[in-house]
């Protein structure tokens, strides 16, 4: 790995990044797991470390809600083809009536990509702690996006959207009676052995550590006025008290690691958290829309311009977080990349994280002997 390893400290060094975390699995066994940079350059300067803990961003919509709506699924909870009109019957005979989960979770159920939300739910009040306000927050936001009109037709084309996500957040806590951030725990985290992955709860409970200095710091927020820091990044998850559907989990890249471990090894059928077939089944891409790399809540990659490189299958599934995580699985080579920076530390306009992923996977996959050095 020593290519991989000059690469990333040069990156540090030219700025692209502040600071990552990388953990590579070959084969079900950890092969490279290293922290370069700095978890914070200002106001003071931290060093990154291996344990250091990141926002995943949107890798949430596959850590947290995906897993959750295939438990909700194979409980029959709600069925992945349900329709919207089943938990809002209001919408019967509208045109978002028979979206079904299983289109929002292949982002082609017809909502736009992302909507300023936090615009109009903060100045009701400012983002509370308080885990009812919260959960009220959570329901508002759902239905301000369910009362705004589709982007286009359900099932004809793929648009990648935070928006269905966060209706998906209002349906698993209304069919499993608690908030997101405990159902989480319950069904996905604590079944799986997952330790250091969850939400942080805007002054609320959360099994991670409450010190800021245990993150990598994000943005200098201008509208919050301060380095973030343990605190989520994603303006609309913070103004529903952190926990959403799209964006809130905190994770370390080790645990994100387990978590991958912890699916390929249910989808052998060595662990029983949910049946094989249902989970392999989840990984295929979908076949209502031919020309898509979406799977369900995943991403497969798009040869010559994936994020994952050049190397990676096809059948291979993963997810990027806007905050400069990614997380991605080569189910043929047994190949696990979690990769995690600070790249919008201190602001979000920095770009170099576009060259620098589809790089590290290349590299990695060298080394290991997946493709030609």
């Amino acid at each position: 790995m020593e290519r991989l390893d000059t690469f990333l400290q040069q990156a540090i060094h030219s700025g692209a990044i502040p600071g990552a975390v990388i953990c590579v699995a070959h084969r079900g066994q950890i092969v490279w797991h290293r922290a370069y940079g700095v978890a914070a350059a200002i106001p003071q300067q931290r060093p990154m470390h291996c344990d250091t803990l990141f926002d995943i961003a949107s890798l949430t919509k596959v850590v947290a809600t995906t897993s959750l709506m295939l438990v909700a699924h194979h409980h029959g909870v709600c069925s992945l083809d349900d329709g919207l009109s089943r938990f809002y019957p209001h919408l019967t005979n509208t045109a978002l009536a028979a979206v079904t989960m299983r289109q929002i979770l292949t982002h082609s159920g017809g909502f736009a990509a992302w909507y300023p939300l936090y615009q109009e739910l903060l100045p009701v009040g400012p983002a509370s702690s308080d885990a009812d306000v919260a959960r009220l927050r959570r329901r508002q936001a759902a239905h301000a996006i369910l009362q705004r009109p589709l982007a286009y037709a359900p099932g004809t084309q793929t648009v990648y959207s935070d928006l269905g996500f966060i209706v998906l957040t209002d349906i698993l806590e209304t069919q499993y009676q608690q908030c997101l951030d405990r159902a989480f725990l319950q069904h996905v985290a604590h079944p799986l052995g997952l330790r250091a992955v969850a939400y942080r709860p805007l002054g609320g409970q959360t099994p991670l550590p409450s010190c800021p200095a245990a993150y990598a710091a994000t943005e200098a927020c201008p509208w919050r006025g301060r380095i973030l820091a343990g605190e989520v990044h994603d303006e609309n998850a913070w103004a529903m008290g952190g926990v959403a559907g799209h964006a809130g989990v905190f994770a370390t890249a080790a645990a994100l690691w387990q978590f991958a471990h912890a699916l390929l090894k249910t989808a052998a059928g060595r662990c029983q958290w949910l049946p094989a077939a249902l989970l392999r089944e989840s990984w295929q891409r979908s076949s209502e829309l031919p020309d898509s790399s979406r799977a369900l809540g995943w991403d497969t990659p798009t040869p010559g311009r994936s994020a994952a490189g050049d190397h990676f299958s096809r059948h291979s599934i993963g997810h990027l977080g806007f905050t400069g995580t990614s997380l991605w699985i080569d189910l043929e080579h047994q190949v696990t990349v979690a990769l995690c920076t600070n790249r919008v530390h201190p602001t979000r306009h920095a770009s170099g994280i576009t060259r620098l992923r589809p790089a590290v996977h290349n590299l990695v996959m060298q080394a290991l002997g997946v493709a030609p050095s």
